[in-house]
């Protein structure tokens, strides 16, 4: 197996037949084909299909489309199922000498519950029954569709023996198939394994039907629910080598370090970390309308999805038992877990007495059991499954579940159910419109779950103002810690706000517009007082709770103004207990410099004689012009910054 490219054109769907042991399916795909899908020794020797069979039907045009052949008898039922799970197009067999049978009635069932929606049906053996008996089986044939997608399908009458009405069957054939939808691509790759064997000289080889996504030549997938991963060495599709296999199509897969008994059916190879099997499945159950009585609030079962099967039981949410051909959220709960997606049919047959009883779609594989009573479990899985019958609603459902927490490009796609590509090209509208805002990092976001942070942070903001109305802003740090919204998302609304104007900044500290502290007369009055004491003092200012004595009022009145003094620059913090006019601190910047163009360092006993003050202030004004860069301190000394930088660069 070697890659190529393929010489026809692939349809992207499978056609497999259905229909009693016995009616001539197999005979009819041989004569569509030229192909005989009885391989085994059994089916051969027996005269009946027993696994399933393949093979691949050319169509004008130059076009392949596949074909599953699969089991009639009751017996094995159970790889029937496997067959029609991968197929698009149904081709519903009735001889014309039996009529329909139970078997029949049971197939069909069960490629209705599987969500086929396409198909024929083929009268056949129509050299073995006279014009009245045929008549008599089509309206058997059309009483046992009606309601269906097939009630209004063509009933084509074909001897698989004789060749009688192959062009008829043939053409319309064909033209069913030209008007099937092809199987979606988008999602990540998932195949459930529906044989393994070997072939001389390359080992072991795995095939099946995709049921989502691509697969190419070098892709590592991972073996489920085993566990593993393994990378593709080789790939056929429809019998032919091949670069790449998609959903739809008969794909065979050689992987490395692979032995038989690694893949027995049943076995899922998807896209590593996209599935996590699960024992318990929430899904949409529809019971079969002829079931003789209500189906019980818990029942043994067997789930068959995709190839594999498991033993379990099904809960209904309520005690309330389901009428035959009634609807439900049910919790299947499994012995075994199953790997399940959003989507995907599934049938369920009672385990005593042996019978199917209904099946549906799965809405979410669940890591939690179904305990009745508690919470809103139906309104979750309905919420759930609303939200996945489109890529675009997955999206929001998926980012709106992240509580606001933005989510990774490929993150966002694993839960999303799609292929990194397909959330990309779903993104791209979303992003258009506003629902989603992007981040940086290949992050994104709900923009409701933006627009809640700017109210956050506008809200915030307003409290703080209210709290302190005389500080005319507040450090961004502050802010952020009042804040419940992930940072990434507070950084993005912050922004908008700036940009916006609704938030002002400046030198470091956020403010609402228009909330900027306005003093009223008595207090300019004691302000301009305060101010004056300070500027008065020099380099020997007052302690906080010392000024109270110096204006002449109480210390509750005061505090405010000194902050807003502080906040508006017109007295500085040196240090924790040191306030200086800001003309005094000019003033001490300029005695230091004209102190540096006569000497190379500054002692602080020197700095405490040239200021007229004690140590107190002089050492805070020595850190201070430290921290400002304008002296460094060596030893016991300061030197000036801009000397020491001149005398390295000489």
């Amino acid at each position: 197996m070697t890659p190529a490219d393929r010489s026809l054109e692939t349809v992207a769907l499978t056609v497999g037949t259905a229909g009693h042991i016995d009616h001539g399916k197999t005979a009819l795909v041989r004569l569509l084909t030229g192909c005989d899908t009885d391989t085994l020794p059994e089916e051969k020797a027996r005269g009946m299909t027993i696994d399933l069979g393949y093979a691949t039907c050319r169509l004008p045009n130059e076009r392949r489309v596949g074909i599953v052949d699969v089991p009639g008898h009751e017996r094995f039922i159970r790889n029937m199922v496997a067959g029609a799970t991968a197929i698009d197009v149904v081709l519903l067999v009735v001889a014309a000498d039996d009529g329909v049978m139970q078997q029949t009635i049971e197939h069909f069932h069960i490629v209705r519950l599987l969500g086929i929606k396409s198909g024929m049906v083929a009268v056949t053996k129509i050299d073995l029954a006279e014009e009245p008996r045929i008549e008599e089986v089509e309206q058997q044939v059309r009483a046992l569709v009606a309601g269906s997608f097939l009630a209004e399908a063509p009933i084509v009458r074909i001897s698989s023996r004789t060749g009688a009405g192959f062009d008829a069957f043939y053409d319309t054939f064909v033209a069913i198939v030209d008007r099937t939808a092809r199987r979606n691509t988008e999602g990540p790759f998932c195949l459930h394994v529906e044989r393994s064997f070997l072939l001389k000289g390359l080992g072991a080889i795995v095939s099946g039907i995709p049921r989502s996504g691509v697969v190419r030549v070098g892709d590592d997938l991972e073996l489920l629910p085993a566990g593993g991963i393994k990378k593709v060495r080789g790939l056929q599709v429809f019998g032919e080598d091949a670069a790449a296999g998609s959903a739809g199509e008969c794909v065979a897969l050689r992987l490395s370090d692979l032995a038989r008994d690694d893949v027995p059916r049943g076995t899922v190879l998807a896209t590593p970390g996209r599935f996590t099997p699960a024992r318990f499945v929430d899904a949409r159950f529809h019971l079969l309308p002829g079931m003789v009585r209500p189906l019980a609030p818990r029942t043994a079962v067997r789930l068959h999805i995709g190839t594999s099967d498991a033993p379990g039981h099904l809960l209904l949410p309520e005690l309330t038992p389901l009428a035959p051909g009634g609807e439900a959220y049910v919790q299947i709960q499994l012995a075994r877990p199953v790997v399940a997606a959003p989507g995907d049919f599934f049938v369920v047959r009672q385990l005593s007495p042996v019978r199917t009883l209904g099946g549906g779609t799965v809405v979410r594989p669940d890591d939690t059991k179904l305990r009745r009573g508690r919470g809103q479990w139906t309104e979750s899985v309905e919420e759930y499954e609303k939200a996945f019958r489109a890529p675009d609603s997955a999206i929001r459902y998926v980012l709106s579940r992240a509580g606001g927490e933005p989510m990774k490009g490929e993150e966002l796609a694993r839960a999303a159910m799609l292929s990194k590509d397909a959330a990309r090209a779903h993104l791209a509208p979303l992003l258009a419109d506003g629902t989603v805002t992007p981040l940086d990092g290949d992050r994104y976001v709900l923009s409701e779950c933006v627009a809640a942070a700017t109210d956050e942070i506008s809200g915030v903001l307003s409290r703080l103002h209210d709290e302190r109305p005389m500080t005319i802003g507040f450090a961004k740090k502050d802010v952020l810690r009042l804040l419940k919204t992930p940072r990434p998302v507070v950084e993005k609304a912050l922004a908008e706000l700036l940009r916006s104007g609704c938030v002002r900044s400046a030198d470091g500290v956020l403010a609402l517009p228009g909330r900027a502290p306005r003093l009223s007369p008595p207090q300019q009055v004691l302000a301009d007082g305060i101010a004056r004491v300070f500027h008065e003092a020099g380099f020997a200012t007052p302690r906080r709770d010392e000024l109270p004595a110096a204006i002449g009022a109480p210390a509750q009145v005061l505090e405010p103004l000194l902050g807003f003094l502080i906040e508006t620059g017109t007295l500085v913090a040196i240090s924790d207990k040191v306030i200086l006019h800001r003309d005094r601190l000019a003033e001490s910047g300029r005695i230091v410099r004209e102190h540096f163009a006569g000497h190379a360092t500054l002692e602080a006993g020197e700095f405490k004689d040239l200021l007229g003050a004690t140590r107190k202030y002089a050492i805070p004004l020595l850190e201070y012009w430290d921290a400002r860069g304008l002296t460094r301190r060596v030893g016991d000394a300061r030197v000036l910054r801009s000397q020491e930088k001149s005398l390295s660069a000489s």
